[in-house]
């Protein structure tokens, strides 16, 4: 399977090194496109292993830290010259720096590393056993929906997504949400992620309780919170070119 990338590009002209070398390499499947707004757009709709954000200090470092915080299980990398500033943030924001103003060499190698680390992620969900009390579709219930319905009816037990970026668990405990787990999320930032999912499916199995506790905070609060987040990275989604 190829490795998926977004590209943030705002130059619609200038053929950079960066995506002449990404096109030489085998096995990913570049989309390019313009704003911050587009990207945002996609992200939503779309599958990708990663990010990367190309541009000039510091838009380039303030787009990345927006994709970081609206997706917080993203792959992201910034491409931009070589600045102080721009690397104290990216390692405060957990983003994969990469200087533009590398010799060719250089920059080929880092690419290449960063392509391979997003190759190395977790393998895509497979098919859903259907013998559950509780199955259906992102696509026609939202995830904030079925666990609205599931929390209102007091139930306990595991629920299990499954789409192209993955599989993500959420245990409830009597109508709360106990833990949630996604990757290397846990608690609410697992919570966000899942909220963010529109293609995909879902299963419950009643009675499966977590032992480890990563949300404590009342089901209506999450929900507010996750929603207003929710809004959020739409808005952004909607906003013009920055």
């Amino acid at each position: 399977m190829e490795t998926r990338l977004l590209i943030l590009n705002a130059d619609p002209v200038f053929q950079d090194r960066a995506l002449a070398i990404l096109d030489e390499i085998d096995g990913i499947e570049t989309r390019v496109v313009r704003t911050m707004s587009e990207a945002v757009s996609v992200l939503l709709g779309e599958n990708f292993d990663g990010f990367v954000v190309e541009g000039e200090n510091p838009i380039a470092m303030e787009q990345a830290t927006n994709a970081r915080q609206h997706f917080p299980s993203l792959k992201v990398v910034c491409l931009s010259p070589k600045a102080k500033d721009a690397e104290s943030a990216a390692q405060q924001q957990k983003i994969t720096r990469i200087s533009s103003d590398s010799n060719e060499r250089s920059l080929r190698k880092q690419l290449q590393t960063f392509i391979e680390s997003l190759a190395q992620g977790g393998t895509p969900a497979e098919g859903i056993d259907p013998c559950h009390s509780l199955i259906g579709n992102l696509n026609q219930f939202s995830a904030a929906e079925i666990l609205q319905m599931s929390c209102l009816g007091q139930r306990s037990g595991r629920f299990t997504f499954k789409s192209g970026r993955g599989n993500s668990e959420i245990y409830l405990a009597h109508g709360s949400v106990r833990h949630a787990v996604y990757g290397s999320l846990e608690g609410e930032s697992a919570v966000a992620e899942i909220f963010r999912w529109r293609q995909g499916r879902f299963y419950f199995e009643e009675g499966i309780i977590s032992q480890v506790q990563t949300v404590d905070r009342p089901w209506a609060h999450l929900l507010i919170d996750n929603l207003q987040k929710l809004d959020e990275t739409l808005e952004l989604s909607a906003t013009g070119p920055l």
